[in-house]
């Protein structure tokens, strides 16, 4: 087991499989945890949703996000589909923190998951540095080979695969960064040491910010972007919109 899936986490977070949309909210939110951590992250946001009415979910997979990304999108899809037939619903909402946004973006294109809007929260799209992996773990210049060596025990096969130009980012960029028909938004933070630069996070033609356009003088680390309580406004605001878009569309003439 790689190191990383050793250390403490925030806590733990449970799905309620006999939550169901409504017509103001129809689509599930999942929430995707980062690499070596868990779901217990998105304890604050999925509070935050269930309040205003979504139904939120949010798997644990992949030995805490350390597996091969494309296994841990395949377990993510599985689980997707169980949400899709217990809630009814005909699309998902899929909101991911780092390796999350990509494992997001890989159940959509590769495993054709039904998707209404991606919100990448620093995910990695086109890859950090090797520095920037083990940045908080690293404190002077070491040889490529061993911060490979190193990211490989500490965060396993998914590790790696976050670095520019790795295979399974070439993937899942080819052919463009987007699908059609699926919203996309990324939301990076200029004070991000981990997605090194931190405009990889970005994907062309989505809607593409940092947390510091709206909070100029504010210092969000990377690992607090789920739990952030500006992040999780942004979220939200976000997510919202939506619901009302697809009300506005089915209204009927005497409605408007």
């Amino acid at each position: 087991m790689p190191v990383s899936t050793y250390l403490p986490t925030r806590g733990w977070f449970e799905d309620d499989w006999r939550a169901r949309p409504t017509p103001q909210r129809p689509w599930p939110v999942v929430l995707l945890h980062g690499t070596s951590v868990s779901n217990g992250d998105w304890l604050e946001l999925s509070t935050q949703l269930r309040k205003l009415g979504w139904v939120v979910f949010a798997p644990a997979y992949g030995q805490r996000a350390t597996s091969s990304v494309p296994d841990s999108a395949e377990q993510v899809a599985a689980y997707i589909r169980q949400v899709l037939d217990a809630t009814g619903a005909e699309k998902v909402i899929m909101v991911g923190h780092s390796q999350g946004g990509l494992i997001a973006r890989w159940c959509a294109k590769f495993f054709d998951i039904p998707t209404r809007h991606i919100i990448c929260l620093s995910t990695p799209n086109h890859g950090t540095s090797l520095g920037g992996m083990l940045s908080s773990r690293v404190t002077n210049e070491r040889r490529a080979e061993l911060i490979k060596s190193m990211i490989d025990n500490y965060f396993g096969p998914a590790g790696m695969q976050q670095i520019a130009g790795s295979e399974v980012l070439e993937q899942l960029n080819a052919d463009g960064d987007l699908l059609p028909g699926v919203m996309y938004t990324c939301l990076a933070t200029k004070t991000d040491s981990t997605v090194v630069p931190s405009t990889s996070c970005f994907l062309e033609g989505a809607e593409n910010s940092y947390v510091q356009d709206f909070f100029p003088h504010v210092v969000v680390l990377h690992e607090n972007m789920p739990h952030d309580r500006r992040v999780r406004s942004l979220v939200v605001g976000e997510i919202e919109p939506v619901s009302y878009t697809h009300l506005r569309a089915h209204e009927t003439p005497e409605h408007l």
